[in-house]
């Protein structure tokens, strides 16, 4: 009886610790394109957070370049924290075909980074000189666990 009794709590204390889909946005716009930037968890504003990468959309919008500098000279990475076989964006603005002085827009959406988010930290860089006018940002769409308790009244990164 014991033993039905604790398989019930179980099962209900399984169920109510779903998952949710959610949105993981990293934003670079309004920054220079010379930068890198260190996380030590995925998650942004939501907190650390574990799950399923589902999805990974990449948007520049608007990349500008400053003085004489070429557009093609344009380098980003992106490390993305999960344990798919693809882990790495990485673009350069020749690849993307760009070239000269002006303003440039790139974006692609891919599931060639979905798998199981893995602890720890990552980065991103940029090089190139040249501004993120527009929208610049990558964004996971994820099955995301359930928060730490801990962070449900809200997360304040420092």
């Amino acid at each position: 009886m014991k033993r039905i009794a604790l398989t019930a709590i179980l099962a209900l204390a399984a169920s109510s610790a779903s998952a949710e889909i959610v949105t993981i946005r990293y934003d670079f716009t309004g920054g220079i394109a010379n930068r890198e930037l260190l996380w030590g968890y995925f998650g942004g504003e939501r907190g650390p957070t574990t799950g399923r990468i589902l999805s990974t959309t990449l948007v520049f919008t608007d990349y500008t370049t400053t003085g004489t500098q070429d557009a093609a000279d344009f380098y980003f990475t992106f490390d993305v924290p999960t344990d798919s076989a693809t882990q790495h964006i990485g673009l350069t603005g020749t690849e993307l075909a760009w070239s000269g002085l002006g303003s440039f827009s790139y974006t692609f959406t891919s599931d060639a980074y979905n798998g199981q988010i893995r602890e720890g930290r990552f980065a991103s860089e940029s090089s190139g000189g040249g501004e993120f006018v527009g929208d610049t940002y990558v964004e996971f769409l994820v099955d995301a666990d359930p928060l730490d308790p801990i962070y449900m009244d809200g997360f304040e990164p420092l």
